[in-house]
């Protein structure tokens, strides 16, 4: 078994990340009931980016588990299929909120040693990343999604 010492800088990056879904939260206070049926470019809807965002966690996430072939079993609290079914600003705040708790669990057999791990992403296998650059990655495509949201007046 390995050392689970050193976790200083993984538990930064999920802090991190969520901060970031919190920021998204709480701009769903502000969303009118059609904001999820409103458009945005390249993706259908605001649904649509939504799950979008979620899944993508879901596979961030996973990818770092497989990789480093994590052995307890953490499942994804929701589905795809339950994600598009959520119809209000307020549903998909109860989904983050279970989310939330996942990513904790899914990253709680990563150590800071791991971090300098790297492995081909999931969507390109020519594309090398750095366990620590996937959470990285994890990051930073909330906050860009959220600067896409704010562009829709949201």
């Amino acid at each position: 078994m390995k050392s689970m010492s050193g976790r200083k800088a993984v538990h930064a990056l999920v802090d991190e990340h969520e901060r970031a879904l919190h920021h998204l939260m709480t701009m769903m206070n502000r969303w009118p009931d059609d904001a999820l049926d409103r458009p945005v470019p390249t993706f259908g809807t605001v649904r649509d980016l939504m799950v979008h965002i979620v899944d993508s966690l879901f596979a961030y996430f996973g990818w770092v588990r497989e990789k480093l072939e994590l052995e307890e079993s953490v499942s994804a609290p929701l589905s795809r299929e339950a994600l598009t079914r959520l119809r209000s600003p307020s549903d998909w705040q109860r989904a983050i909120s279970l989310i939330l708790p996942y990513c904790r669990e899914a990253i709680a057999g990563v150590c800071d040693d791991d971090l300098g791990k790297a492995y081909p992403a999931s969507w390109n296998d020519r594309e090398i990343y750095m366990v620590e650059q996937m959470l990285e990655h994890a990051i930073v495509h909330v906050w860009r999604h959220v600067r896409q949201l704010e562009a829709l007046g949201l």
